[in-house]
């Protein structure tokens, strides 16, 4: 996946457990945060047309580079919302489907 321009009139995504969202994948980014340091940021395009911000916890990192995510695949990311390990410490919890973009022929 590659970092594009900055893509205007974005929202983000700020789900409750349960919820998804779905859309084709414009492009990624880094922010810098004075709490976080540095995020990273997935935009995707909804049906709707609307771009959404997405930022991206170190699992859907890891899962999108698995999955060999790139622009133009349509993703599904669903929360499944706050879960506890064993040492205390909570966590985010996330399923991810890519469907790779195929050109027409």
């Amino acid at each position: 996946m590659t970092e594009n321009q900055p893509i205007n009139k974005v929202t983000y995504w700020q789900p409750s457990a349960g919820n998804a969202i779905t859309g084709i994948i414009q492009g990624s980014g880094t922010s810098n945060d004075l709490l976080y340091d540095e995020q990273k940021t997935l935009f995707l395009q909804e049906d709707n047309g609307a771009v959404v911000g997405v930022d991206l916890n170190r699992y859907l990192i890891h899962s999108l580079k698995q999955h060999n995510a790139a622009l133009g695949d349509l993703v599904t990311i669903t929360f499944q919302g706050k879960e506890q390990k064993n040492n205390g410490r909570s966590f985010n919890r996330y399923t991810l489907l890519v469907d790779k973009f195929t050109s027409p022929v």
